[in-house]
């Protein structure tokens, strides 16, 4: 009769540092989604053999002291590792992957810092230390993390969350360059689309705008103004039309060029949040 064979004993993990098991603390407990539940976190604890979460002001921090406290008398970090793990289980999230990634991409903005990162199969692993945010947010792979050190408006982020979530550049430019004409429809309560929006809204050589991104009272403005009318006309033709009518099997975004779009878009709706109404002409 053959015998079992021995159980091994776990790989002992060198306890991880007070800011890192804080940080990760942070982001999985945060209280607002994609941030695991009270009694979320009680059940995960379970899973790793720990009883209780100890007394702290939030759940974040009775989690970063259940955690760190448990690694201190353990001289191990096996139980933070182990809680990473069940916490970012992807079968957690069949229902909702949009959360999976969101809290992955959120650890991962972090860890980089700590030469770790969160697998696709939500193990935690080591991987290359970033030594700037720069560096940081290149190697978390989330785009939205450049694009907000970038400055990016928040439009454009309401407008392709989904796409960004999925790293899909064809889709989310193109989702990005339809929040133009959305927003200068939302803004002034017209219809229509490209140039023909364009024309209504900000006038022709033979109309007067019924709107302006300035005072539209010196040449300056005037001329500014109807600058800034081409470039939506431009958008519209260079970065939405093209991608409403191809497919993304037959074109590959540059990562910098799609940088470099947002950047545009981005001063685009800048320029919109000043839109002002013109007083008719004739009228006091």
């Amino acid at each position: 009769m053959a015998t079992a064979a021995p159980q091994q004993t776990p790989r002992k993990i060198p306890p991880f540092s007070p800011d890192f098991v804080k940080g990760v603390c942070d982001v999985l407990a945060q209280t607002d989604f994609p941030g695991l539940t009270g009694s979320e976190i009680d059940s995960l604890l379970q899973m790793v053999r720990v009883s209780q979460r100890e007394p702290g002001g939030n759940k974040r921090e009775s989690l970063y002291v259940t955690l760190y406290n448990i690694q201190v008398r353990q001289h191990a970090g096996n139980v933070v590792g182990g809680f990473i793990a069940k916490a970012m289980s992807p079968g957690r999230y069949a229902a909702q992957p949009g959360r999976f990634n969101d809290l992955r991409d959120q650890l991962n903005e972090f860890l980089v810092f700590y030469g770790y990162s969160v697998s696709d199969a939500g193990k935690l692993v080591t991987g290359q230390r970033a030594s700037s945010i720069s560096e940081g947010a290149a190697l978390a792979g989330r785009l939205q993390t450049e694009l907000k050190r970038r400055g990016c408006h928040a439009e454009l982020l309401r407008y392709c969350d989904e796409e960004l979530v999925s790293r899909s550049l064809f889709h989310a430019m193109s989702e990005a360059s339809k929040s133009i004409p959305a927003r200068v429809r939302n803004i002034t309560g017209l219809a229509g689309d490209g140039a023909a929006l364009y024309d209504g809204v900000f006038g022709t050589n033979r109309e007067h705008p019924v709107w302006s991104i300035n005072a539209h009272e010196s040449d300056s403005d005037i001329s500014e103004h109807r600058g800034f009318k081409n470039l939506l006309v431009g958008i519209h033709g260079h970065f939405r039309n093209p991608r409403a009518h191809s497919s993304r099997i037959f074109k590959d975004e540059e990562l910098v060029d799609f940088y470099d779009a947002f950047s545009l878009f981005s001063y685009v709706h800048r320029r919109l949040d000043s839109m002002k109404k013109l007083t008719p002409r004739g009228d006091n």
